[in-house]
């Protein structure tokens, strides 16, 4: 038995929402290595030693994969309740509004919390778009 063409077309919408979203997810996921501890250096007034560059460093990375992983639970509950679109356009929001502030940060802890905040969107992205 063969699925209605809206659904299939619904299903198929949905999946390559989460594809191009994987795909802009791995591009900052990418460069963020590439451009971060110049970020930091001007956020701490390029008066900073190294050593405090890489531990600002350390701790944006880890704030960045607890978020994912926490976000990816709490967005997979979250679509559970309201619905996977739902949640799927709230976690696209979420990361894409942080990711986008994060420009304007002015200290590094502004940095490493919008990085979490966004990794809490990009998270449930990834559980929510896996299951589809």
């Amino acid at each position: 038995m063969s699925l209605p063409a809206a659904t299939s077309r619904g299903r198929n919408l949905a999946l390559l929402a989460a594809l191009l979203g994987w795909m802009f997810d791995g591009m900052e996921m990418g460069l963020f290595p590439l451009l971060g501890r110049d970020a930091l250096r001007e956020l701490l007034h390029s008066n900073a030693d190294k050593d405090t560059v890489n531990r600002w460093y350390g701790v944006i990375l880890a704030c960045f994969l607890v978020g994912a992983a926490t976000g990816g639970v709490l967005f997979g509950w979250l679509g559970d309740k309201i619905g996977r679109v739902r949640a799927m356009t709230i976690s696209v929001l979420l990361y894409s509004l942080c990711s986008g502030l994060s420009a304007l940060s002015q200290e590094a802890w502004h940095l490493g919390l919008l990085r979490f905040v966004g990794a809490l969107g990009m998270g449930g992205e990834w559980a929510l778009g896996s299951r589809w």
